[in-house]
């Protein structure tokens, strides 16, 4: 299917996304679009043809329609199908090219000056499977959930799109298989003990590897530190619970892993722009 090519800066332009349910048996519409139209696939799978060629884009896989181009649905979902969309413009000229970058050296194409910015140049596959689902659909949830009543909506919405164009780049660069099963290794670590008082000697100790080089791997291969998935894992379990259980804020936050709630509440803010309990009220509003 080949690649997006474009410079930054500037970044695309975030404009809406959304999660949207295929029924089984139901079919996309076909349509010619004004906008590029990311979809990504949560759970099922989703028939799409683009400009006369066929794709299967399965749980965890991702595709991204070009403005102009005729896409549509060519067969019935077989199942109920959750997919994330999300439409983006790019503002200067793009290509579609069929060659991606290799190493990030290949990215960066002009060092940036006193008075100029450093340029980048990104070649986003158009259709593709995401290695940390986990960290994407964190994002993805971030652009849907996001609420709408401060006046900086817009613009954090924005930063969290250009992080999720970020992890695609990334992910489509060859990355050292060894730096992989260290944050493969980083990840499992985290998610098992999370409610415990995880400590980076900890981790060490656990994998076998120097604090440094664990965190190298993580920013390398996933754009974060451990100890920054370890906070935004803790906010993803924290969000069930409000949902799911009537418990107050200490309690939610001695479940994940976080002993003085006045920091999980103040952690919960950083990170999702709202307090624990504005969340809870809002996506209470939401399901009722």
């Amino acid at each position: 299917m080949g690649y997006i090519s474009f410079n930054i800066p500037p970044f695309p332009a975030y404009i809406k996304a959304g999660e949207y349910v295929h029924k089984k048996g139901t079919r996309h519409f076909k349509r010619t679009f004004t906008v590029f139209d990311m979809l990504y696939v949560r759970s099922g799978e989703l028939f799409m043809t683009e400009n006369k060629v066929p794709y299967s884009v399965k749980a965890g896989q991702y595709i991204i329609l070009v403005p102009g181009l005729e896409h549509y649905g060519h067969n019935e979902s077989k199942e109920n199908t959750e997919t994330f969309w999300l439409h983006f413009s790019i503002q200067k000229d793009y290509q579609l090219v069929e060659e991606g970058n290799e190493h990030w050296g290949d990215v960066k194409i002009r060092e940036g000056t006193f008075e100029s910015p450093t340029v980048f140049q990104f070649k986003i596959p158009r259709f593709g499977e995401i290695k940390h689902v986990e960290f994407f659909e964190k994002l993805l949830e971030n652009l849907v959930y996001i609420s709408q009543q401060t006046p900086d909506a817009p613009l954090r919405q924005q930063m969290d799109f250009e992080e999720l164009l970020l992890h695609i780049q990334k992910e489509a660069l060859q990355i050292p298989s060894a730096a992989e099963k260290v944050v493969e290794a980083t990840i499992n670590y985290i998610r098992k003990n999370y409610q415990s008082d995880i400590k980076m000697e900890d981790l060490a100790r656990e994998l076998h590897f120097h604090q440094d080089y664990i965190t190298r791997c993580m920013q390398k291969t996933i754009g974060m530190t451990p100890n920054s998935y370890l906070n935004k894992y803790r906010i993803t379990q924290s969000k069930r619970l409000l949902v799911t259980t009537d418990y107050k804020m200490a309690s939610i936050s001695s479940e994940v892993g976080i002993s003085d709630s006045t920091y999980f509440s103040k952690l919960f803010k950083r990170l999702e722009g709202i307090s624990p309990l504005e969340y809870r009220k809002i996506v209470n509003r939401r399901n009722r």
